[in-house]
C-alpha cells in the first residue's frame, strides 16, 4: 500500500527527470568514447580494405597469366606449327590450321559459360619477325609499342605497359613454343573494365573515397566518391582534414601501385563529428522543457480519465447490441444471394441459366460496341443425348450434362461465359475475340473434349458435340440475332454429320472442315490400315550403290485423295496420333529392311517426329523391341531427327540417344540448317551423319550462295567426324559438285523417287545383277 501510494503520477515523472538526466550524460560520454575509437578503427580497416584489393589484382593478373600461357600450350597452335614446319602450304591444309587458331583467340575474347566477362579485349600472335599470324581484331592498328621481341622471347612472360593513343596499354606477352624451342609471341591486350569492376565492385557511392591504379607510364581510374571532388587535387589535397586517410599499396608481381585517399569519418556524418555531441547536449534542453508540459499535462489528465471510465461501460453496451444487428444481416444476406443464384443459375450444373446467359451476352455485345471488338458464341448441343435418357435412364443424362458443364468450363478462361441454355444445349461466351483462327481452335478444342468417354456407374459411354458459331458484329448486329445466327451454324452441322463445327458464313468453313476431315480420316486410316511406307534410295556418290533407303509414308484416302505428308503429320501431331503414325512406321519399316539383308546389307532411315520423344523411355523401349522382333541388326537402324528436337533439351533425351548409339544404332540431323542450326548439340549428341536439306541443293549450280553453304557444312561436318548425305538431287552437275565437295552420300528424282517396297527391292535386285 504504502508503495502505490508512493508510485504516483507526479512521482514517476520525477524520478524520470532524473534518470533522463543522467542517460543524457552517459550518452555525451559513451558518444566522444566511441568517436574516439571508430576513427582507430577505419584506419585499420582501410589499410586490411587496400591490402584486400591489392591480393584480388594479383590474383587477376596471376589468373590472366595462367590464361594466356593454357591458349599457347593449346593443342590447336601446336598443330598449325607441325604442319608449318613439315611445309604444309595455305592451300593443302595450312589454311585450315590457321582458321582453327584465328577460332581459338575469338573464343577466348568472348564471355565464358557463366557470362563471366574475358581477361583479354584482344590476342595477337606474332611470328619473332614481327610478322602477325593470327589477331583477334585485324582492322585495328597493332601497338608495337614497348615489344622487344628478342627481349621478350628469353622469358615466358612479361607485363607490358606503355601509353597508346593518349591511353594506357596492358598487355601481356608469353612465349609459344614449338618443339622447347620459342617460335612466336602471344601477346594479350587486357580488357580494362574487368579490372576496374573487380574493384569499384566493392564500393558504393557514399563511401568518399578515391582509389587509382599507378604506374611510371600513368594511372587507371578506379573509383570516385569524395564528397567534393571539384576541389580534390591527388596532389596537394591527400593529407587535409577532409581526406584524411592516403593510402597505397604494391600489387604483387607487377609494377603497378593502389593508390587510395579516404575521406575521415568525422567527415562523412553527423552522428561521427563533432557537432554531434554538441547537439546532444543541447537536445537536454527540449527535453526538461517538454518533462515541465508533461506535469501540466498530467493533473489535466487525471480529470478526463474519471469520464473516459463513463464513456467505457456505455460503449461497451453499444458493442453488444451492433453484434447482435450485424449477425442479423449478414444471414439475410446470404438468404438473398441464395435466392438470386438460384434465379440466374441452372439447378442441376450450377451455370448460368438461359436468362441470365442472355443479359451477359447483351452486356458483352454493349461493351464490344464501345470498345469495337468482337464477341463469339458457341451454340453446343450433344449429340443423340435422348437416346442416353431413354436407355440408361434420366439419371444418367443428369450425369453427362453435369461433367459436360465441368469439361467446358475447364477448357475455357475464368473470364468466358459457359451457361445451360435448355435440355443438352450449352451456349460459351468469348469476349474480345482475337481473330477467327482463335475462334477455330477454340472450337476444335471444344470438340476434342468429348474424345475421353464418360464413366458412369462402372460403364463408359461414348458421344460427341455439334457447335454452331457466330462473330459479333460479322454475323449479327444484337445479341438476338447474333443466338439465331449461331443457331443457324449448328443446325448445318446437324445436317452434315454432327460432331463437327460451323461459322455462320459457309466461306469460313474450307480449311476448317478440311482439318477435322484430315483428323477424322486419318483415325479411320490407322484403323483400317490404309497407310503406305514408300522407299527412296541412299546411294554412295562415290560408287554410284544403293546402300540404303529413307523409309517416307504415304497416304491416299478413299474421301479426301491424297493427302501431303506435311499435312497430315502436322494434323497427328496436334491431335495425339504421331505416337501411333511413328509406330506403323517403325514396325513396317523394320520389317521390310530385314528381308531385304537377305539381299544385300542395306541401312534403313527412319523419320521421327521431335513429339514422339515426349516419352523417351517408352520410345526407346519400342525401338529395342522392333529390333529384338524383326531381327534387324542395331546398326542397319539409322534414326534421323530435325534440330528442333536439340532445342533445350537434355537429360532424358541425352541418355535415350546415348543408349541408341551404345546399342549401334546410327543418329542423323535431319533438313540441316532450315531450323534451329547449333554446333553445340553436334559436339554433345553422338551423331553419326548430317542431312543437308533439299533446299540448299535446288539451286546448287546456280547459286553462289547455296554453294558457300553447302560448302562450310561440308567442311564442318568433316571436321567433326560426320558422314553427310545430300536431299534433292536432281541433275548430274548437282551430284558432280556434291562428289567434288567429298559428300558421302546423296539422294533424290536423279537416281530415283520414293517407290514401293516391291520397285524399291526390283531396283536392288537390278543392282546386284549388274554386278555380277
Amino acid at each position: 500500500m504504502i508503495l502505490r501510494k508512493w508510485l504516483t503520477s507526479k512521482n514517476s515523472l520525477l524520478f524520470g527527470s532524473v534518470m533522463l538526466a543522467g542517460y543524457l550524460l552517459l550518452i555525451l560520454t559513451v558518444t566522444n568514447v566511441g568517436q574516439k575509437k571508430l576513427q582507430e578503427s577505419q584506419h585499420n580497416e582501410l589499410h586490411l580494405k587496400i591490402q584486400h584489393y591489392a591480393n584480388l589484382l594479383s590474383n587477376y593478373f596471376e589468373l590472366s597469366n595462367r590464361s594466356l600461357s593454357f591458349i599457347a600450350r593449346n593443342k590447336t597452335i601446336s598443330t598449325f606449327y607441325a604442319n608449318k614446319n613439315s611445309g604444309m602450304s595455305m592451300t593443302y591444309g595450312l589454311r585450315a590450321s590457321l582458321f582453327n587458331v584465328q577460332q581459338l583467340l575469338a573464343e577466348r575474347i568472348e564471355p565464358n559459360q557463366d557470362k563471366r566477362p574475358p581477361y583479354f579485349s584482344r590476342i595477337t600472335l606474332l611470328a619473332l619477325d614481327g610478322t602477325i599470324i593470327a589477331d583477334t581484331a585485324q582492322q585495328t592498328g597493332f601497338n608495337r609499342g614497348n615489344i622487344d621481341l628478342s627481349a621478350l622471347k628469353s622469358v615466358d612472360q612479361k607485363l607490358l605497359i606503355n601509353k597508346y593513343q593518349n591511353q594506357l596499354s596492358l598487355r601481356l606477352s608469353t612465349t609459344v613454343y614449338f618443339q622447347n624451342k620459342p617460335i612466336a609471341m602471344m601477346i594479350g591486350e587486357y580488357n580494362q573494365s574487368p579490372i576496374i569492376a573487380l574493384l569499384d565492385a566493392q564500393q558504393y557511392q557514399g563511401t568518399g573515397s578515391y582509389i587509382r591504379l599507378l604506374s611510371e607510364y600513368g594511372s587507371i581510374f578506379i573509383w570516385d566518391s569524395l564528397n567534393n571532388p571539384e576541389d580534390f587535387d591527388l596532389d596537394n589535397d591527400h593529407d587535409d582534414h577532409l581526406h584524411s586517410f592516403h593510402l597505397n599499396k604494391k600489387v604483387e608481381n607487377t609494377s603497378f601501385t593502389l593508390e587510395a585517399w579516404v575521406e575521415g569519418v568525422d567527415n562523412k556524418s553527423l552522428f561521427t563529428s563533432k557537432w554531434f555531441v554538441l547537439l546532444l547536449s543541447l537536445l537536454a534542453v527540449p527535453v526538461f522543457s517538454s518533462l515541465y508540459y508533461l506535469f501540466y499535462i498530467e493533473r489535466k489528465n487525471s480529470l478526463l480519465r474519471a469520464q473516459i471510465h463513463h464513456s467505457t461501460k456505455q460503449q461497451t453496451v453499444l458493442s453488444t447490441h451492433n453484434l447482435q444487428l450485424e449477425k442479423e444481416v449478414s444471414k439475410r444476406k446470404l438468404s438473398e444471394e441464395k435466392l438470386a443464384f438460384q434465379a440466374t443459375h441452372d439447378s442441376l450444373t450450377g451455370l448460368p441459366n438461359r436468362s441470365y446467359s442472355l443479359q451477359k451476352l447483351n452486356d458483352a455485345v454493349n461493351n464490344c460496341q464501345r470498345s469495337r471488338k468482337k464477341v463469339l458464341i458457341m451454340y453446343i448441343d450433344l449429340d443423340n443425348f435422348k437416346q442416353v435418357n431413354d436407355t440408361l435412364g434420366h439419371a444418367a443424362g443428369d450425369i453427362i450434362l453435369q461433367e459436360t458443364g465441368k469439361r467446358l468450363k475447364l477448357a475455357l478462361r475464368k473470364t468466358d461465359t459457359v451457361a445451360r441454355l435448355s435440355g443438352d444445349e450449352f451456349m460459351v461466351i468469348i469476349d474480345e475475340l482475337q481473330d477467327l483462327e482463335q475462334a477455330k481452335e477454340l472450337a476444335v478444342k471444344v470438340l476434342h473434349l468429348f474424345d475421353q468417354p464418360f464413366k458412369m456407374n462402372k460403364h463408359l459411354f461414348h458421344t460427341s458435340t455439334s457447335i454452331g458459331l457466330a462473330v459479333f458484329p460479322d454475323d449479327a448486329t444484337d445479341a438476338e440475332n447474333l443466338l439465331k445466327s449461331a443457331d443457324m451454324a449448328l443446325y448445318k452441322v446437324k445436317e452434315t454429320g454432327r460432331n463437327n463445327f460451323s461459322f455462320f458464313e459457309s466461306k469460313m468453313n474450307d480449311d476448317v472442315n478440311r482439318k477435322v476431315a484430315i483428323n477424322v480420316r486419318l483415325r479411320a486410316a490407322l484403323k483400317e490400315n490404309t497407310l503406305e511406307m514408300y522407299y527412296q534410295p541412299l546411294i554412295d556418290l562415290s560408287t554410284q550403290k544403293i546402300i540404303g533407303a529413307e523409309a517416307l509414308m504415304r497416304w491416299t484416302d478413299s474421301q479426301l485423295g491424297f493427302v501431303p505428308p506435311d499435312e497430315f503429320i502436322a494434323q497427328a501431331e496436334k491431335n495425339d496420333l504421331i505416337d501411333q503414325l511413328g509406330s506403323f512406321a517403325l514396325n513396317t519399316a523394320a520389317h521390310q529392311a530385314a528381308e531385304w539383308q537377305k539381299i544385300a546389307p542395306l541401312q534403313i532411315a527412319i523419320n521421327f517426329s521431335s513429339v514422339q520423344f515426349r516419352h523417351c523411355e517408352s520410345l526407346l523401349a519400342e525401338i529395342q523391341e522392333v529390333l529384338l522382333t524383326t531381327g534387324l541388326p542395331p546398326e542397319k537402324l539409322d534414326v534421323e531427327v530435325t534440330e528442333s528436337l536439340l532445342i533445350n533439351q537434355e537429360g532424358e533425351l541425352f541418355d535415350m540417344l546415348k543408349s541408341l548409339r551404345n546399342m549401334g544404332v546410327e543418329l542423323s540431323i535431319d533438313d540441316f540448317g532450315t531450323g534451329y542450326s547449333a554446333l553445340s548439340y553436334l559436339q554433345k549428341f553422338s551423331f553419326t551423319k548430317l542431312k543437308i536439306d533439299r533446299a540448299f541443293i535446288m539451286n546448287l549450280t546456280n547459286n553462289r550462295a547455296d554453294q558457300s553453304l553447302v560448302k562450310a557444312i561440308t567442311a564442318m561436318a568433316k571436321a567433326l567426324n560426320l558422314k553427310v548425305v545430300a536431299e534433292g538431287i536432281e541433275d548430274k552437275k548437282q551430284m558432280q559438285f556434291l562428289t567434288g565437295l567429298d559428300c558421302e552420300f546423296g539422294q533424290g528424282y536423279f537416281f530415283s523417287p520414293p517407290v514401293t517396297a516391291e520397285k524399291f527391292e526390283r531396283l536392288l535386285r537390278d543392282q546386284i545383277s549388274a554386278e555380277s
